[in-house]
């Protein structure tokens, strides 16, 4: 029997306004997937990129501004879910400027923050009752590119796991850097550790990550700038890249990657292609973690900022459409085919799905 879901879209919207919407993927008559909304929840603004605990309890939103209550940055916000809606638990200011990304730590009990504009990473205590506690650390990198329209200095884009979890990846697009910081659980600080930094062509404009399922050594990053997927080995304090390939096909200009994911039995992996408007999903060879494309579709909507893969279904986040689009994904093969079906929602940008428990 095929799995249910629960969605979360974050998107950009005033305060006042529905920016966090909540979906349920069910199975109607033969099995055929139907989204239908359940909840639109306001309170906080431009919640663009979502988080949810592993146990379900709580999700956490960015809130991607440049003030936060008058100051510089932007901020973070906590939800408790009830069912089929929200409570908003508390909001913190992350002292740094358009925060686009964030990590729940619930094991050592924090949270990090990626802050796009202003190149910083920001740490956070999270509380028993789900809440966001005191900001305990802020990393600010420096630097830049030579792309001088996109990387006039840093702009951190994404933070995750190590392969040990000991440490944080931080992604920043402006620098051509991944930087790496050892977690001190016991003084509540990140530690930066040059000599594991990785190191990208200049102007690739790295964005987001996963870690190979099982060669967990293995890192897939997403270029925005040059619209690639590296393959990167990290081990022993050695970082190399082993491949990059294209998500383009010849010929294709005007475009920026966005997202990159896995699919469930980690045997294919996507990145969406905003501009060219699709995405491209890539074969995951079983013994070496390289890639070895399979094919490409179009998204139907302009922008795909986020997608989600929900077993044998895929999602995507249409930003500049206004739709969340649904296809069909093979997960013996591979293939996307388009359902034609989609639902309305302002400005998606981030898509979490959860199975139903």
């Amino acid at each position: 029997m095929k799995q249910n879901y629960i969605l979360y879209a974050g998107s950009y919207a005033a305060a006042e306004e529905a920016g966090i919407h909540g979906y349920r993927l069910i199975r109607g008559e033969g099995g055929e997937p139907r989204l239908t909304e359940v909840f639109a929840a306001a309170g906080v603004s431009n919640p663009s990129y979502l988080a949810v605990s592993s146990d379900g309890r709580f999700l956490y939103s960015v809130m991607e501004d440049m003030t936060y209550e008058g100051r510089t940055g932007g901020g973070v916000a906590a939800f408790r879910i009830h069912g089929d809606s929200l409570t908003l638990l508390n909001t913190r200011g992350t002292e740094g400027t358009l925060p686009c990304h964030l990590l729940p730590d619930e094991k050592r009990g924090f949270l990090y923050a990626a802050n796009y504009m202003s190149g910083s990473v920001s740490m956070f205590r999270l509380n028993a009752d789900g809440s966001i506690g005191e900001l305990c650390d802020l990393k600010q990198h420096s630097g830049h590119g030579p792309n001088e329209e996109r990387q006039e200095g840093p702009h951190v884009h994404y933070a995750g796991y190590s392969a040990d979890e000991a440490g944080l990846w931080c992604v920043d697009l402006g620098i051509d850097r991944i930087k790496y910081y050892r977690i001190d659980e016991k003084n509540g600080k990140l530690e930066p550790d040059e000599n594991r930094d990785i190191v990208f062509p200049g102007g690739t404009g790295p964005r987001h990550f996963v870690l190979n399922r099982e060669k967990r050594e293995l890192m897939y990053v997403v270029s925005e700038l040059s619209s690639e997927v590296f393959v990167i080995q990290c081990s022993g304090g050695e970082n190399r890249i082993l491949q990059r390939v294209s998500t383009l096909p010849e010929q294709a200009e005007n475009n920026t990657c966005a997202a990159i994911h896995l699919s469930g039995d980690g045997r294919f992996l996507c990145a969406s292609n905003r501009g060219h408007d699709s995405i491209a999903v890539f074969a995951v060879d079983a013994g070496t973690g390289l890639l070895t494309f399979t094919g490409r579709t179009g998204t139907r909507g302009r922008t795909p900022r986020d997608f989600c893969l929900c077993g044998d279904v895929i999602l995507s986040a249409n930003q500049d459409s206004d739709t969340i689009t649904m296809f069909r994904f093979d997960e013996k093969n591979g293939k996307i085919d388009d359902m034609d079906e989609e639902i309305r929602c302002g400005s998606p940008v981030c898509l979490i799905g959860a199975a139903e428990r």
